[in-house]
């Protein structure tokens, strides 16, 4: 495990044609502005991608051990309103914050993977840094879905 490794896996799930499907600008491009923002159940896409932001900004603080706050799940910071953004500005905050993970994940001491994340945790570091990935990947996958459905329900025929 290495920090090669991890940024590897950050260009791969940013870019086209991931094992897992399509990947992050591949998905969100073609998206309407309009439906970033139409909600599908109890959640809409631009709130999905705050999530992603928030928990990225999160763990990159965390793994570079800066002061961060802890979030809360389901709490305003684990959600934030994403309702007044634009797609432009969440596509911005994706490369931001996938940035930052390419700097923690190359700052990160690899010689703590096996210790625990925190003292009152199950998981340990080589969790934490699999555990970024796979959280915007599953989170891709449910925008991918929401996209899916809204396009559906745009042209009933298809």
């Amino acid at each position: 495990m290495t920090s090669a490794y991890f940024q590897e896996q950050y260009h791969i799930m940013h870019g086209k044609l991931p094992m897992f499907g399509r990947g992050v600008e591949e998905s969100l491009e073609p998206i309407s502005e309009a439906d970033f923002h139409r909600p599908v159940g109890h959640r809409t896409i631009a709130q999905l991608i705050g999530h992603m932001v928030a928990w990225r900004r999160n763990t990159a603080l965390r793994l570079r051990r800066l002061p961060r706050t802890k979030i809360e799940l389901n709490s305003p910071e684990d959600w934030p309103d994403y309702s007044g953004k634009r797609k432009a500005e969440m596509l911005a905050e994706l490369a931001e914050t996938k940035e930052q993970m390419l700097v923690a994940v190359a700052e990160f001491d690899y010689s703590t993977s096996e210790e625990k994340v925190h003292p009152d945790y199950y998981y340990l570091n080589r969790n934490l840094l699999d555990g970024a990935i796979q959280h915007d990947i599953y989170h891709l996958g449910q925008i991918n879905l929401l996209a899916s459905l809204l396009n559906r329900s745009d042209n009933p025929t298809t």
